[in-house]
């Protein structure tokens, strides 16, 4: 993936860009809290199948910028900014967990130059929480910490890594377990910059952001995720007319990383039909 350089408001983000300009583009909306680099394996995939992937670092992540004040509309400012800075005409609009909530936003914001939409694992919030016990707990703890920062010290002290973060993730590559918790291996001030970058995510109705898709829609949830229960996606893939839903039995939350092949593949048929119909 190369690197970008792209101004929004008064931050600069860090973009990545893997294939060619005339392909299919697929804006990827990562996590809160996640480097570009983790996107590697599925921009790999999307090559393969003739696809170009988009993606960039969010606020609340670890080089974007140092204020802890960031919303829902700064996000999808930031999704648009990196869209006409890279002259962009077209792009297929996806997210994995609080990328997925953003991405809706960006979807409709996008208008006639979204072609489709993907929510890969979403945390879409419905009844306010991502419906997993692990996700749960992630949430309750940033919006403590963006409701009173003091309580960024004793949060900071509690997920701190141990060691055994690998099991606790079903995760084995060390290098993976490092990035997907990047958010708990900074400082007290990076915790509550993801926090505040999380906490915007979620000011949002989910049943009127899906009410408002009106792009093809595609929904990829697994019923083993501990961080976000595969259930939003069925309640959000019901309020998206002509929505498409898979939700496969095992993987668990990061099986986008652990086996990008097998997402790169459902989305890249899903995507060439949307094309066909543009």
């Amino acid at each position: 993936m190369r690197s970008e350089r792209v101004r929004s408001g008064g931050t600069t983000l860090d973009v990545a860009v893997a294939g060619q300009e005339n392909l299919p583009t697929v804006l990827f909306i990562n996590a809160v809290g996640m480097e570009n680099r983790l996107m590697q394996g599925l921009a790999e995939q999307f090559r393969s199948a003739g696809i170009n992937l988009v993606t960039w670092e969010l606020r609340g992540s670890p080089g974007p910028s140092e204020v802890r004040e960031v919303s829902l509309k700064d996000h999808t400012a930031d999704a648009l900014a990196v869209v006409d800075a890279l002259g962009l005409a077209h792009v297929h609009v996806a997210g994995w967990c609080t990328g997925a909530s953003i991405a809706l936003f960006v979807a409709r914001e996008l208008g006639d130059r979204a072609l489709s939409f993907t929510s890969v694992d979403g945390a879409l919030l419905f009844d306010g929480a991502p419906g997993a016990r692990v996700g749960n707990a992630v949430f309750d703890m940033c919006a403590q910490i963006a409701t009173d920062a003091g309580r960024a010290a004793h949060f900071h002290d509690v997920v701190r890594p141990r060691g055994n973060e690998g099991a606790a993730l079903g995760v084995e590559d060390e290098e993976l377990v490092r990035m997907l918790t990047l958010p708990y291996r900074q400082g007290l001030e990076e915790l509550t910059r993801f926090a505040f970058g999380i906490s915007a995510t979620c000011d949002y109705d989910p049943v009127e952001a899906c009410n408002r898709l009106s792009v093809p829609a595609l929904f990829l949830a697994r019923r083993d995720d501990a961080m976000v229960g595969h259930r939003n996606s069925q309640r959000a893939a019901v309020l998206v007319e002509g929505a498409e839903l898979q939700v496969a039995e095992s993987g668990g939350h990061y099986a986008l990383f652990t086996d990008p092949a097998e997402t790169a593949a459902t989305m890249a048929a899903f995507i060439r039909t949307a094309e066909l119909t543009a």
